[in-house]
């Protein structure tokens, strides 16, 4: 009997607002593109139902993308003061059907 191998859907569904890089790259590996960016001004981004921190316009935002099976996963990253040697943890996941324009 082989060993169950859970599928990428079913591994980012375990991620949790808060988690580091780190533990994303241990679950994940590494991301198909990494983009770090800022909420747009004028935007309510940053307070969406579901973000783990709410984050302000002009706040640094570090987006990753994965692809599997022509689905899209997106980890949205925030920059928290108390995590010392990385800062960015996860503020939000979102699994779509088609990519994110920048």
């Amino acid at each position: 009997m082989g060993w169950f191998k859970p599928s990428f859907k079913k591994k980012f569904s375990q991620i949790k607002g808060g988690w580091s890089t780190s533990q994303i790259l241990d679950l994940l590996g590494s991301p198909m593109e990494v983009e770090d960016s800022e909420v747009p001004l004028g935007s309510d981004w940053g307070n969406q139902p579901g973000m783990t921190f709410q984050m302000k316009a002009g706040e640094p935002v570090r987006q990753w993308m994965f692809e599997d099976k022509g689905e899209f996963y997106y980890i949205w990253f925030a920059q928290v003061s108390y995590a010392e040697e990385d800062p960015w943890r996860v503020t939000l996941t979102k699994k779509m059907s088609r990519r994110i324009s920048a």
